[in-house]
């Protein structure tokens, strides 16, 4: 009886060493083999997806020569299918060449809505400026601007209060909470099974009842900001005016393209003149959108009171200062005084 006992515990150490050794080996294979079991699985359809044939720096918008597709075993929702959904796009991070593009890879929100010499641009709003709270993100606007224009120190003039058109066409980024790209809390509201309530029956007086107390929560908490695409020449004059005046915002149909003419007008002045010692290339460079934006405007030429300032010709230089005539020395003379008046001072020729 002990020998057997001790050939089963010879066979039961035998029998450790080899599983022993079978975990060690399973402990040792590569995660990559792993992945590959797993992403073999079935139940995953392969589909095509649009990968980058190129590494993408950040910042820099995808063309559709960066772009490919490709079948991988994806689960659906993941990725894009196709390459004109990415094309334009702007990477937020660096993308390897090969890789899958997945939406939180790209630039969201309003920094993508904006257009190259557009700036993002904030102004105050409230149900008046913003035709009573209709505005929504990706709607095209007019912007007036209701002005005090500045008067005359000794003038002998009153004030003139004015209003005009500011501004035309611009896209409206965000508008209080909502900004481009985000769905709408109506549209998230309205969302399930779609199914009115029968007029008449108690769903529809919980349901009005509902409406109303949504109403007026969404009135306690109004706009009181919009987030516009302003071009960036044009950034000064707007902020200026909302902070000297009044905006107003005017909804316009998406359709019209029309724009108001400024060439047909006098432009103001800017704050900053050109150096006189320019030549005519880099003189040139003043009609950038840049430029014209750090020149800047200030609130009498905004209001129209500031006249042109005249072009400076390139390689202008100033005039020479006219040289004026030594003056003769004072001649010595004689002081006569007469009477108690010490004024009266005379010379001798």
């Amino acid at each position: 009886m002990p020998k057997a006992i001790r050939i089963a515990a010879i066979l039961l150490l035998v029998l450790a060493g080899i599983l022993a050794v079978l975990a060690f080996g399973l402990g040792r294979r590569p995660p990559a083999e792993a992945g590959t079991q797993a992403s073999s699985a079935p139940g995953i359809p392969r589909r095509a997806v649009v990968v980058a044939t190129r590494a993408l720096p950040a910042g820099q918008a995808i063309s559709a020569a960066d772009l490919s597709t490709t079948e991988l075993p994806v689960p659906a929702g993941e990725g894009f299918a196709n390459v004109g959904d990415v094309t334009g796009r702007i990477p937020a991070v660096a993308i390897a060449a090969g890789a899958m593009l997945v939406p939180g890879q790209l630039l969201q929100g309003i920094a993508a809505g904006i257009k190259p010499g557009e700036r993002a641009v904030s102004v105050p709003v409230d149900e008046l400026a913003g035709v009573s709270n209709r505005i929504t993100p990706g709607d095209y606007v007019d912007v007036f601007m209701s002005l005090q224009a500045p008067s005359e120190a000794g003038a002998g003039r009153n004030d003139n209060p004015q209003a005009r058109l500011l501004l035309s066409r611009l896209r409206v980024l965000g508008y209080g909470d909502d900004d481009v790209g985000k769905p709408h809390p109506a549209t998230a509201a309205s969302s399930g099974d779609g199914a009115a309530p029968e007029p008449g029956s108690r769903a529809e007086t919980i349901a009005s009842r509902s409406g109303s107390s949504s109403s007026s929560g969404s009135n306690a908490t109004q706009a009181r900001s919009a987030i516009l695409a302003v071009p960036v020449e044009d950034a000064g004059r707007l902020l200026l005016a909302a902070h000297s005046g009044k905006l107003f915002l005017a909804l316009r149909n998406p359709g019209d393209t029309a724009l108001a003419d400024a060439s047909i007008f006098v432009a103001p002045a800017p704050v900053l003149a050109l150096r006189r010692d320019l030549d005519a290339a880099t003189a040139s460079a003043a009609e950038r959108p840049e430029n014209q934006a750090y020149a800047g405007i200030d609130l009498q030429a905004l209001a129209g009171d500031s006249p042109a300032r005249p072009a400076v010709t390139a390689n202008a230089t100033r005039a020479p200062a006219r040289s004026r005539a030594p003056r003769a020395a004072a001649r010595p003379g004689i002081e006569i005084i007469r009477g108690t008046t010490p004024s009266n001072r005379l010379s001798s020729p």
